[in-house]
């Protein structure tokens, strides 16, 4: 008993040394709570309008009722009681109207109704419902609709909170109404309006069939494995973070609140859309993510809920406005029935029960998140997303601060002569905001007397308004500022090419106190870089189809709509076999520490020791630049963007909640683009969008409410495939009969078997969703531009290593049971040197063909991987392959590219 006491002492102090910041303990937290929950409601209106704008909203949301939400009564009745068990679909006609609509998804009501005509011409008696008829059950049974609000035309503001009774746009002074109309005919029809789809409508719908309940008590199921397992670990190393529930900061909310399997976690993603390539469309796209479901099906379509759909043409000046109507239901559902929460019927429990909505995350890019979170531009003196203490440095003759830690030695500016950020404090990246010090600093920018110190203390602050969700029940969230964070998606998969690349071209704007004859790391220039674009292009046949888009020829289309998936295989993929041969070797090994530092926090799931390591890596990589190309000179300043500082808050943030690749907007940006491919209607692609928003939302709602309506669920297998079990599926192209191995081929196999007469498959899939295809079948396609999909990477003991694919088979066991085992062509051991040199991120090994035959069980692949040939330096054998993985390894269903079966 003693051993047991002291083993969870030494695990409590284990998980107490992680403390990657200092922030108050969750104790001391609950002790200031109450103070909170009133400094967050308004006490005493700004002098500032653009404080006092923010204010009135947020004090409206934290007195949201059902009843002040313009919602309609029979929304009402539905949320205070909810429908009781599901609606009887097995009347054919209904069965069959419900079926033709979901199929008619992507298509026009004139196809509805004239698949609809055809079928009663050839069946009479029919009674198939009429396109309004069915959108109209639809809409009934699962209770979704949509609320619209007066926008100015211009997109400047929507006409609700203090703007709801203006009849004129607060900004540019165009009317709200339609004079032509209101002098025809006497109506006020307004001229634009936003789309908001309510929240609580939709969520009752996710627990009414026994099915959606049941994938509803992932979180709960979850949260209990991880404190189990946290409880269980000795030393900070053996944690490991698998998913948002393993941050520090959502596991102190739960235990607070004793969350149960009845309650709903959510998070919500706002992002700008061009609907069209080549026009102007700066619609603005709101959604919620519903946590509680298990990471392989949160993030598909189906589960994802829209929010708020604001149409351009232009960008809105106060998008608090446009969200205020998303976020007054979320806090309206937050406070009902005296704070117990949204009655939801339960399909498996069979009874109506309460469940508490709480806001985990509100998240966006760069650009958005300024407008969620109420803080300045991150090229303000405070720009850091999270409210950290550090200052950037402003350069003279620049209206920007630049995110540069260590003090440059010539400048004139007392704004850049502050001292250098100690990058050997063990508080590195985690001296982020708490809600303390967040309140304290709004305190400040509120109490402003006068514009001239509004800038004053904005500038002191890095904060520019409180933010809305300021106004959601405190006791129903993570708090502001800890439901901010940052975005890995632009962060990594953009914006650091952005500033690499520019740099390695000579692109990057050169000041004229500076000279380009320096820069000797500017190599990526003329003939160089038209030779590097071709040889990138050239590696596409190497990329397998799961792997999305390659990078196309950066010398033609890095200034034409480079994709965030290309910048991440062309930078942390393909770069270190590349940038070896071209950049000179101590950019290059600075660039291996940033590389070793991405792969590991892209991981779905990451160790302590992981996190560690990275975040000494990322450290060093930040530390390093500016060093290396900043070198303290003012005139290079601007070198020193905010993506570098960011990167020091990565890991830390992992602590707080979780690995980063479960709230990037790749689900949002996905989501746009599965939208944007729907319009029908370019004359009016906003009204055409937002309809497409609120059907996809009843969708969903009606396929979660009767799962025999979704397709994708119920799909089976393709024909003459062998379901092996636990994910594993054996697909064609098979031989047709069982032949005999001669060669290598046989005596390999024959180690293991007599028995040499096989039927070979082509064909594999992984529990991860990716199709490793193998020799045998790639040698049968006939097209150009095929792709390579027959590497992999397979465990050996605790080793990986990686291997090409000659075919799978099948053997019976001693027992009689058949087992699948795939003919593999080992690599051979990489390069040690270069392991070394590029912190173990460029791993190239020599392909030997029949030489290195070897059977491998199938269930020891782990993932499909790119084999590129490595560019040779002189002295080096030219037979020597890189390996390239897809961020993430298994992050496949995160970002919603999924072999084709």
């Amino acid at each position: 008993m003693q051993d047991e006491e002291r083993n969870a002492a030494e695990a409590a102090a284990a998980r107490a040394r992680l403390q990657l910041d200092q922030s108050p303990t969750p104790s001391d937290r609950e002790e200031d709570q109450d103070d909170l929950n009133q400094d967050f409601a308004p006490r005493e209106f700004s002098r500032v309008d653009h404080v006092r704008f923010a204010q009135e909203f947020i004090q409206e949301i934290s007195e949201a009722t059902y009843y002040n939400g313009k919602l309609d009564k029979t929304t009402i009745a539905n949320l205070e009681n909810p429908l009781e068990g599901p609606t009887d679909i097995e009347d054919p006609d209904t069965r069959l109207s419900l079926n033709l609509f979901i199929s008619c998804g992507n298509a026009s009501e004139q196809t509805y109704n004239s698949v609809r005509q055809d079928i009663l011409a050839c069946f009479p008696g029919t009674g198939v419902l009429s396109y309004h008829m069915v959108k109209k059950f639809v809409a009934e049974i699962t209770g979704v609709y949509s609320i619209s609000d007066d926008m100015c035309i211009n997109s400047c503001h929507a006409f609700t909170g203090p703007f709801k009774d203006l009849d004129q746009c607060h900004v540019c002074n165009e009317p709200r109404f339609d004079p032509i109309e209101f002098a025809c005919s006497g109506k006020q029809v307004p001229r634009q309006q936003a789309t908001t789809i309510p929240l609580g409508p939709q969520l009752q719908a996710l627990r009414r069939s026994k099915e959606g309940a049941n994938a509803m008590c992932y979180r709960d199921k979850k949260t209990t494995e991880i404190i189990e397992s946290f409880n269980a670990a000795y030393t900070v190393d053996e944690l490991v973070y698998g998913d948002i529930f393993s941050g520090e900061d959502y596991l102190d909310l739960a235990e607070k609140h004793s969350l149960t399997e009845d309650d709903t976690t959510v998070m919500l993603s706002i992002d700008g859309a061009q609907l069209y390539q080549n026009k102007k469309s700066d619609t603005w796209i709101a959604v919620w993510v519903v946590l509680d479901y298990d990471p392989n099906t949160r993030y598909r379509q189906k589960h994802i809920l829209p929010a708020v759909i604001i149409p351009g043409p232009n960008k809105a000046k106060y998008i608090d406005s446009l969200l205020f109507r998303s976020i007054h239901h979320l806090s309206a559902l937050q406070r009902a029935n005296n704070g117990a929460g949204l009655r939801v019927w339960d399909g498996i429990k069979e009874e109506t029960v309460f469940s508490k909505t709480m806001f985990i995350l509100g998240t966006a890019d760069a650009v958005g998140l300024v407008e969620l979170d109420g803080r300045v531009g991150h090229h303000g003196a405070h720009g850091c997303r999270l409210g950290s203490e550090m200052k950037g440095r402003h350069k003279p003759n620049s209206g920007h601060y630049c995110a540069a830690h260590l003090r440059p030695n010539d400048s004139p500016s007392a704004d850049s002569n502050h001292a250098d950020f100690d990058f050997r404090s063990d508080s590195v990246g985690s001296s982020r905001d708490t809600p303390e010090k967040y309140q304290a600093k709004l305190n400040l920018l509120v109490s402003s007397r006068d514009q001239a110190e509004y800038e004053q203390n904005r500038k002191s602050t890095g904060l520019s308004k409180p933010s809305i969700l300021c106004g959601l029940h405190t006791e129903r969230m993570l708090i502001v500022p800890l439901c901010n964070t940052q975005d890995l998606m632009h962060l990594i998969k953009i914006n650091l090419g952005d500033l690499l690349l520019p740099l390695w071209r000579g692109t990057l704007r050169c000041d004229p106190t500076d000279n380009k004859a320096t820069w000797d790391w500017a190599i990526l220039t003329g003939d160089t870089w038209i030779a590097h674009g071709n040889y990138v292009a050239s590696t596409t046949k190497y990329f397998p189809s799961s792997f999305h888009r390659p990078p196309r020829n950066p010398a033609e289309k890095i200034n034409s709509g480079y994709k965030a998936t290309e910048w991440y295989l062309y930078l942390f993929g393909l770069g270190p076999g590349l940038f070896r041969t071209l950049l000179p070797k101590k950019y290059w090994r600075h660039f291996c520490k940033l590389v070793h530092g991405v792969k590991a926090i892209m991981q779905r799931k990451i160790t302590g020791k992981q996190l560690r390591e990275a975040h000494s890596f990322l450290c060093q990589f930040v530390e390093e630049f500016e060093l290396l190309y900043y070198q303290w000179r003012t005139d290079r300043l601007h070198f020193c963007r905010p993506s570098l500082h960011s990167l020091l808050h990565i890991c830390p943030e992992t602590h707080h909640i979780g690995p980063g690749a479960y709230y990037t907007q790749f689900t949002l940006e996905r989501c746009i683009g599965n939208y944007g491919q729907k319009i029908r209607q370019p004359a009016t692609p906003f009204a055409n969008f937002m309809q497409i928003a609120v059907r996809e939302s009843q969708l969903s709602a009606l396929k979660t409410i009767f799962p025999v309506l979704d397709t994708e669920t119920t799909a089976s297998i393709p024909q003459y495939s062998h379901d092996l079990g636990n994910g594993f599926i054996l697909l064609r192209p098979r031989t047709r009969y069982a032949k005999k191995l001669d060669g290598q081929e046989g005596i390999v196999v024959g180690n293991m078997t007599e028995n040499l007469v096989i039927r070979k498959w082509g064909r594999l899939h992984l529990p991860n969703g990716q199709v490793a295809r193998s020799l045998f079948s790639e040698e049968r396609r006939t097209a150009q531009n095929k792709r390579n999909s027959r590497n992999v990477k397979f465990c050996q003991g605790e080793k990986h290593e990686f291997g090409e694919v000659q075919f799978y088979f099948m053997l019976e066991d001693a027992a009689g049971i058949l087992k699948a085992y795939a003919l593999i062509s080992q690599y051979g051991p990489p390069d040690a040197d270069m392991l070394e040199d590029s912190y173990q991120q460029l791993w190239a090994c020599e392909y030997r063909g029949d030489q290195e035959l070897k059977v491998i069980s199938i269930s020891d692949i782990v993932s499909v991987v790119s084999m590129q040939p490595l560019p040779p330096m002189d002295g080096e054998p030219g037979n020597l392959w890189f390996v390239v993985e897809k961020s993430g390894l298994d992050d496949i269903i995160l970002t919603g590219y999924v072999d084709d079966l």
